[in-house]
């Protein structure tokens, strides 16, 4: 039996190429752990955000996608964490706000590179 060696060749090329991985990690706060009285300490002490942030800075062109509940609360909860990130370093053209978080008592904060997130 003769194998085409076009075929052979691309089913070759196909085993050795890289595989891409996603670079999407996600965190998530809740609206327990935002209750608390917010000051720039607390903020920076929010382990779900010292993570995020964590993992913003190793990446190249990453952005923070924030995906909250939408409502009006919800949408006034994620400019303030907006905000708050913009203020530990965040420029704001790094971070998104998207309306749809399917739980109304979290917002996720989905961290990755812009074409990961964009998909």
């Amino acid at each position: 039996m003769e194998i085409n060696k076009s075929i052979l060749f691309a089913v070759l090329l196909a085993i050795v190429q890289p595989v891409k991985a996603n670079s999407l990690r996600i965190f998530t706060l809740n609206a327990d752990d935002w209750a608390r009285p917010r000051s720039g300490e607390v903020i920076a002490e929010f382990g779900v955000l010292r993570a995020a942030m964590s993992y913003w800075e190793k990446g190249s062109d990453t952005l923070i996608l924030i995906r909250y509940p939408g409502e009006d609360s919800g949408e006034i909860w994620a400019a303030e964490l907006r905000d708050w990130i913009v203020s530990l370093g965040v420029p704001s053209d790094y971070i998104m706000l998207v309306s749809g978080s399917q739980a109304p008592d979290e917002i996720k904060l989905i961290v990755g590179n812009r074409e990961d997130i964009r998909q």
